[in-house]
């Protein structure tokens, strides 16, 4: 019995270490993520980008590194999201963001699904700045999307890097279902 308690003593302070470590974010209404409080929230710096077309929602930022989170409809996709989508959707949204993307060297790198039952497709980009993680889901025809970088330019992602991504990737959860706009279903 003093094992049990013992243990169940560890677990509670284990969790209670866990939750004091993270810090909780609400893009709007769309949906909610965590991420570790060694990292700096920026939610206000490029709001003015936001338009009809994409909506700037936040980045965070660590010592090395920083990941970029906006929204923006996808015509193709209208009312889809990829958490309800068969086998067969997906691998075509794959088909067509690496089409889409051919002229950034775009490379499925990896896939998460969230405890929420939502896929991000983690791909590998280049543009005239880098090398950088592009993850994505379709949710409601709304990409919603992080990309991932580190702040020397010239250094390549790697598993550091996507580790440092799926840590935030796998806390999303949903927005509430009583926004329209929110990321529902």
């Amino acid at each position: 019995m003093k094992k049990l308690a013992a243990l169940s003593l560890a677990l509670l302070l284990a969790l209670s270490l866990t939750a004091a470590t993270a810090e909780t974010y609400a893009a709007g209404s769309y949906y909610t993520i965590d991420y570790p409080e060694t990292l700096t929230l920026d939610n206000t710096s490029y709001t003015d980008e936001s338009s009809a077309d994409y909506e700037w929602l936040f980045m965070l930022t660590g010592e090395d590194y920083l990941i970029d989170a906006s929204l923006s409809p996808v015509s193709d996709y209208e009312g889809f999201s990829l958490y309800s989508a068969t086998e067969d959707e997906k691998q075509a949204y794959v088909e067509d963001t690496l089409s889409a993307y051919s002229d950034e060297s775009a490379v499925l790198t990896d896939t998460l699904t969230t405890g929420e039952g939502v896929p991000f497709y983690i791909f590998t980009m280049e543009d005239s700045d880098g090398v950088y993680l592009y993850a994505e889901t379709i949710a409601n025809g709304q990409s919603v999307n992080f990309c991932c970088y580190y702040n020397d330019g010239s250094a390549a992602p790697d598993d550091t890097l996507l580790g440092y991504l799926r840590t935030v990737l796998e806390t999303f959860r949903k927005g509430a279902p009583s926004n329209s706009s929110a990321i529902t279903g």
